[in-house]
């Protein structure tokens, strides 16, 4: 649908024509009214509708006067132009300038519909237009954002300047917004769709606000607006836009507004400045209005603070997941206090989580599990995002123990290999552990299978190779202390239980690390 603004200094006339007329059939609403061309002027400035409809004589400022004042601004509104019979040389002026058409006093509605028609297919030709004049722009702005050549990168702010009729150098601000991917893949969207989407909501947002923005996709899931001086909205109205957003593409958007401005040629300067404050939505979560005095640089590299791993290790154990759950979440907040780098907090959660699974012999044997949860944790971009993760462990971790601590022989098996993992070192024999169950040797070996699937003595034989493996990386330890270190008193038994198991000797699999 196109807009209106409509001019004539009878006022009788002006409200027929605004009533009586009927413009939403054509696709056409009435944006606004004027009764001499001084008024249409100032309100044309504010509203820029597409079309202007104007009687061409007038107090003040006539039609003429008006469209080319206009003209000069917004060289894409449509004039069309109000006359009478004895008026024809007015006509021609008219047409003159630039009008599309004219219509005869009294109107006749066949012959308003057909003016309004070839308004709107002259309406449409200037879209297409402006249409491939942005996309042009955006690709420019985009070529520049990663150009390494001097020469190229003035060749390109060159054609920027003449897209945008600038002879004058001005001054230029950006806004990142980025797509938070877990969302978006919760909402069942893509990564390039969300995009689309989202720049397809704020250019009507911005259109509502007449400000003319130029939309560069920088990288997957990232949108930058470039425009032409500060981008001047408040944090309030930020605020209530990523609100906005999110109610309506169903997705999280986190923006980062660079108050700075730079001239053209510094877009790369300012690109970088504006990315380093989207990274700090990795500490203050998603959803958010990142300013620069956002963002907290530590000087250096903090350490790695120590984890309560005792305390944490309890809670789980005695099935107090509130009690883990708030160690986790505290620690979480001192890790952002102090800015720890996104792969030590990584690091972090997924030796809390091997230690858990470990901690309810669920231990990641297998390569490409580990490999999926080192790609799935890496992947989170924020530390909320993290400690959902490093949370529904908790919550698998309880429940699972839960669930055996309710069945009898399920709760003595776990004891048995909660002492194996504990003393896999020492001498261990099937008469010591049913000692500590108060059970036949025989039926703990029974119920151990049943419920694990493996002897005692696989268990067992499994736990040893695993921390044998872990040792081997130490190139200062010789076969014969690894093997005493994990409870073998032969080296050659450890050696050929080794191989028998891996396929390798020990020395060969310390050659492949």
């Amino acid at each position: 649908m196109y807009s209106i603004f409509l001019v004539d200094d009878e006022e009788l006339e002006l409200e027929m024509i605004r009533d009586f007329i009927r413009w939403e059939e054509m696709g056409i609403y009435v944006a606004g009214t004027a009764l001499n061309g001084r008024d249409a002027m100032e309100k044309i400035e504010v509203i820029q509708p597409d079309i202007v409809l104007t009687d061409v004589q007038m107090p003040i400022m006539d039609g003429l006067e008006l469209a080319k004042q206009v003209s000069e601004q917004f060289d894409w509104i449509q004039f069309v132009f109000l006359t009478g019979h004895d008026e024809f040389d007015y006509v021609k002026s008219a047409l003159n300038v630039g009008a599309v058409g004219y219509l005869l006093k009294p109107l006749d509605l066949s012959e308003i519909v057909s003016v309004i028609d070839k308004v709107k297919r002259r309406c449409e030709e200037v879209r297409m237009k402006n249409r491939s004049v942005r996309v042009t722009k955006s690709n420019i702005l985009r070529e520049m954002i990663y150009e390494q050549q001097e020469d190229r990168l003035a060749n390109l702010a060159e054609s920027y300047r003449t897209l945008t009729r600038r002879r004058e150098p001005g001054m230029y601000s950006m806004t990142l917004l980025h797509i938070h991917r877990e969302s978006a893949s919760q909402a069942g969207v893509s990564l390039d769709d969300g995009s689309a989407r989202l720049q397809a909501f704020l250019e009507n947002w911005l259109a509502a606000k007449k400000l003319e923005v130029d939309f560069v996709p920088t990288r997957e899931g990232e949108l930058a607006l470039w425009l032409e001086g500060m981008f001047h909205v408040s944090r309030f109205t930020w605020d209530d836009l990523l609100a906005e957003l999110e109610d309506t593409l169903g997705f999280t958007v986190t923006a980062a507004v660079n108050e700075e401005e730079r001239e053209l040629g510094r877009i790369q300067e300012l690109y970088r400045e504006t990315r380093l404050m989207l990274q700090e939505m990795f500490y203050l979560g998603a959803g958010r209005v990142i300013y620069a005095k956002d963002v907290k640089r530590q000087d250096g590299h903090s350490p790695v603070p120590p984890f309560e791993e005792e305390a944490f290790a309890e809670a789980v154990h005695e099935l107090n997941s509130e009690q883990a759950e708030q160690l986790i979440r505290e620690y979480n907040l001192r890790l952002a206090a102090l800015r720890i780098a996104k792969q030590d907090v990584c690091d972090w959660a997924i030796g809390v989580i091997e230690r858990l699974l470990v901690q309810i012999h669920e231990p990641m044997t297998e390569a490409h599990k580990r490999a999926e949860l080192y790609q799935s944790m890496y992947q989170c971009e924020t530390m909320a995002d993290i400690e959902d993760k490093v949370i529904q462990a908790v919550a698998h971790a309880v429940e699972t123990l839960k669930h055996r601590f309710m069945d009898k022989n399920a709760r003595l098996v776990h004891q048995i290999r909660t002492a194996i993992d504990q003393h896999f070192h020492e001498p261990i024999t099937i008469n010591s552990l049913s000692d500590q169950v108060y059970l036949s040797p025989n039926y703990l070996r029974s119920i151990f299978k049943e419920k694990t699937g493996m002897t005692i003595h696989d268990y067992l034989t499994r736990i040893r190779l695993n921390k044998a493996k872990e040792l081997l990386a130490d190139d200062t330890l010789k076969v014969q202390d690894i093997a005493q270190r994990v409870g073998y008193e032969s080296t050659s038994y450890f050696i050929s239980l080794f191989l028998k198991n891996q396929g390798v000797t020990p020395n060969e699999y310390r050659k492949n690390l």
